[in-house]
């Protein structure tokens, strides 16, 4: 547990800072960089994410309120619902999500929040995100495809809360179950592990066999 001093000086460094972001990504997925209009719109939804994480944070402003802080971020994602299938589409809505993914873990690591605690958001909001992307893109056809694998400060006790999480936010979804199993399986599965492992996997280590259509 913090101290109280520890805890204002670590508001008072995000105030001083005017909440300093995560840094935009040099790379994006492989379902987003066959087109120079896909790319853009990835990386534009990664700065919309990182936004609206801050302003979430900035209603909150409390390192001792992290749980809250945890709430109105899931609840303002879930506004972003996919209006459609074309690229840019697809593209936006995952650099929204990516971006609050990597916002959330920079914030996380200054305030020294609980790992377990950003487990469980983070792993709901790749649950929320691989349900979106396979329902409306009726499944997805390699682990990669549209998630990026997240920078964790956490260790093994982030891991293991937020492979719960992934498993039982994706299929608590009716219409996602489908999708975590058989023939979507090992898809569904290297995205657990993807975006929850403490340690990432090189994309050459992950299963070779893909699901057919």
């Amino acid at each position: 547990m913090r101290t109280l001093v520890g805890t204002m000086l670590c508001v008072a460094a995000l105030l001083a800072s005017e909440v300093s972001r995560a840094a935009v990504p040099t790379s994006v997925p492989s379902g987003c960089d066959g087109s120079a209009l896909s790319r853009r719109a990835y990386l534009a939804g990664y700065q919309q994410g990182t936004v609206l994480v801050d302003r979430a944070w900035l209603t909150v402003n409390d390192c001792d309120q992290l749980e809250h802080f945890s709430d109105i971020v899931y609840q303002d994602l879930q506004s972003f619902v996919l209006g459609g299938t074309s690229s840019y589409v697809v593209c936006r809505y995952t650099g929204v999500v990516d971006g609050s993914m990597a916002e959330v873990d920079n914030l996380w690591l200054k305030c020294g929040g609980d790992c377990c605690d950003e487990g469980i958001l983070l792993g709901q909001l790749a649950g929320e995100m691989y349900c979106q992307l396979s329902i409306m893109l009726h499944g997805l056809a390699n682990p990669d495809m549209f998630a990026r694998r997240p920078v964790h400060m956490c260790g093994y006790a982030y891991q293991g809360c937020c492979d719960s999480n992934f498993v039982g936010t994706s299929r608590s979804v009716p219409m996602c179950l489908q999708y975590t199993n058989t023939p979507y399986f090992d898809v569904w599965d290297d995205t657990r592990l993807m975006q929850c492992v403490y340690t990432p996997p090189d994309p050459v280590t992950l299963k070779d066999d893909q699901p057919k259509k």
